[in-house]
């Protein structure tokens, strides 16, 4: 790594239990399981919750925890520092550039004056939303396709509408209407 000073060690634990404060004061009244696990070679924490934010909301704060990055091209990891910042969030300050470029460096300068620079425990942190009523949502779904798309079947298939579906239940905001879903996650793609 390419850093000035030498990164401060948080143990998977202890990157958990700032993990859950941090997503606490981010998304009040949602309920978070947040579990680490150590393995040979490494360690992980694994996030879950029912309702609530979209996982692309929370990946947003949790990305910024992991201390490794992966290399799928060459099959390499490598380690990480990251600046933790004084509200608990937490994002990269340095990676090295994996072996034949596939993944370049980055380097940065510290993103407020009070920032950290640590390395996290946590390879790797993994996200999973539970959706309450799952088939009447998705139900629901696939008649909104139905309804407002014009889906020829023998062109597309049942198994392509079906992956809409799921994505729309998956990806729906909160208190936001099937229309709304329908349009970003489809449409907009966001």
């Amino acid at each position: 790594m390419i850093t000035a000073a030498q990164p401060r060690y948080l143990s998977v634990t202890d990157t958990a239990k700032i993990i859950r404060s941090t997503l606490k004061k981010q998304f009040p009244g949602v309920k978070f399981a947040v579990r680490s696990e150590k393995y040979s070679m490494g360690a992980s924490i694994h996030i879950s919750w029912t309702d609530g934010p979209r996982e692309k909301e929370v990946n947003a704060i949790t990305d910024g925890f992991e201390g490794a990055s992966f290399d799928g091209m060459n099959d390499l990891q490598s380690y990480c520092d990251c600046w933790l910042l004084p509200d608990g969030t937490a994002q990269l300050a340095a990676r090295p550039e994996s072996y034949g470029g596939s993944i370049p460096e980055f380097v940065s300068d510290a993103p407020h004056p009070n920032a950290e620079l640590v390395r996290f425990g946590s390879n790797y942190v993994f996200t999973a939303r539970h959706i309450t009523g799952w088939e009447a949502k998705e139900e629901a779904a696939l008649n909104y396709i139905a309804t407002h798309c014009h889906c020829d079947k023998n062109k597309f298939g049942d198994e392509w509408v079906d992956v809409l579906a799921r994505r729309m239940v998956q990806q729906a905001g909160v208190n936001e209407t099937l229309a709304e879903t329908f349009k970003r996650v489809i449409i907009d793609r966001a």
